[in-house]
């Protein structure tokens, strides 16, 4: 039997599922700034509750000492995280 999809509502940062758990640790965004340029930063999102941890895009090297505590308030230390999709 195939598995159907999961939904969340929209804004919502979590999406749980059965096996998978889908988490938006910090929300990507855009918006304009001085003279027409673009400040911008996308999505960290983490997948986890089955045999893999995946972690969707890293964020940028600025996130480097908040992404371990992110992580943590989900009882993921980083050395779990077998795949990075960048």
């Amino acid at each position: 039997m195939p598995l159907r999809p999961r939904t969340a509502p929209l804004g919502s940062l979590c999406v749980p599922g059965p096996l998978y758990s889908v988490r938006v640790l910090r929300a990507g965004f855009s918006e304009p700034g001085p003279e027409g340029s673009m400040r911008a930063d996308g999505s960290v999102t983490l997948v986890w509750g089955g045999p893999l941890t995946v972690l969707v895009d890293t964020g940028g090297p600025w996130l480097r000492d908040e992404l371990p505590g992110m992580l943590a308030q989900h009882g993921v230390r980083p050395k779990i995280v077998l795949f990075y999709v960048i």
